[in-house]
């Protein structure tokens, strides 16, 4: 920073006309030494946008009104924080489970007319934290607004802290998807849990969604015959022509089982389940033993009362299957290795990001909304800045 005494001196030998310049010129350089100095960086206006959840929506389909935009001044920094402005969020299904004002989920409830809490990808504008210097990207859980105050003590823990952003990963929001928890979630659940082996065939539902999209991929590298289940003949037709999967169904046409059996006479070896509800019944009513089900999702019945997740095990008993569940966080201790091995794939083509971004944080409550009505290709995203 330009000490008192140069400013002095600057004074004393600059005419007149021209120092006004030079102390356009001192100014400048203290302002950037201000903005690149990690501890002292300040931002002098500090008004935010933030959503908020206005009611639970328990038994209800939820829509844009559940939501709210609401602004707020925010406090100047304590020791261990920073000021992050939000790049882009990720509205994800499992949000759903904390919407609905029933403690029957495995993450808490969000609180009504508070900043919501999400994936999210920011820049550091300000920080009073050595660990993370300010211009720096970083991404994990933060709230639902332009800019927050973060601090460790912020964050529910099971989904995880705030990292320093590869810079490597362009575009910047690769690290919702494919490289975030949603290509992590994927990558477990296909090799770790389902494990196709080559000849098997795996049925994926929701498979135009975001982790089906990439488990379908995954388990054509694993060599296995995948056939997905989407929501319109559109997706189905990017699924088969830029995915490489071998075949596509549109899972409201009304001769679904039949095509099922068609395709697969005694059921797939391997059901990946995004949706649940009537159509996973069906589907496991043709599977035989000793077929799998891996149960990823049951997003056609969030909106159920309690919050869905029911299952009828009929099926499971009498055909016989094997039915098993899980999280990424099981498999927390080999992330490094998963996203290395998916960084790998998604440069070398053999897997594909599919997305549907929408631009501007005025549009988050749509977005929200609309992950649940299928909107989406590929992994729904929100552009909040540049």
């Amino acid at each position: 920073m330009p000490s008192p005494q140069k400013c002095r001196d600057v004074a004393r030998t600059v005419p007149l006309p021209l120092l006004r310049v030079c102390i356009v010129a001192v100014a400048h350089e203290t302002l950037q030494f201000l903005l690149t100095n990690h501890v002292g960086a300040f931002v002098t206006n500090r008004t935010t946008r933030f959503v908020v959840l206005n009611s639970y929506a328990n038994g209800t389909a939820l829509s844009e009104s559940h939501f709210s935009l609401e602004s707020k001044i925010l406090a100047p920094l304590a020791e261990g924080e920073v000021l992050l402005q939000t790049l882009a969020l990720s509205p994800d299904p499992y949000m759903r489970g904390r919407m609905t004002g029933v403690e029957n989920f495995f993450l808490p409830q969000f609180e009504l007319r508070v900043p919501l809490v999400g994936f999210g990808v920011a820049r550091i504008l300000e920080s009073r934290n050595p660990a993370y210097p300010v211009g720096q990207i970083v991404h994990g859980s933060i709230e639902w607004a332009q800019m927050c105050n973060w601090g460790a003590n912020l964050y529910v823990a099971s989904l995880g802290s705030l990292e320093l952003l590869d810079p490597q990963i362009k575009p910047l929001r690769r690290a919702l998807d494919v490289l975030g928890i949603t290509g992590l979630t994927a990558y477990f659940g296909a090799l770790e849990v389902a494990r196709p082996r080559r000849g098997e065939t795996m049925l994926i539902s929701g498979a135009a969604g975001s982790i089906g999209s990439i488990v379908g991929q995954i388990a054509k590298i694993r060599g296995a015959r995948v056939i997905g289940l989407a929501g319109s003949d559109q997706k189905c037709a990017v699924l088969k022509e830029q995915l490489g999967f071998d075949t596509a169904l549109n899972y409201r046409s009304a001769s679904l089982e039949r095509q099922l059996r068609e395709l697969m006479p005694t059921g797939p070896d391997i059901y990946f389940d995004n949706v649940g509800g009537a159509l996973t019944q069906m589907v496991m009513w043709q599977m035989q033993r000793p077929a799998r089900v891996i149960e990823c999702g049951q997003i056609s019945t969030y909106d159920q009362d309690g919050g869905g997740w029911t299952l009828d095990i009929r099926p499971i008993h009498g055909q016989g299957l094997s039915w098993e569940g899980f999280t990424p966080v099981q498999f927390q201790e080999f992330f490094p290795a998963a996203l290395a091995q998916l960084r790998f794939w998604l440069r070398s083509g053999k897997v594909i990001a599919l997305e549907t971004v929408i631009d501007g944080f005025e549009n988050a409550p749509r977005s929200l909304a609309g992950l649940f009505r299928g909107d989406n290709l590929g992994k729904m995203l929100l552009h909040v800045a540049d």
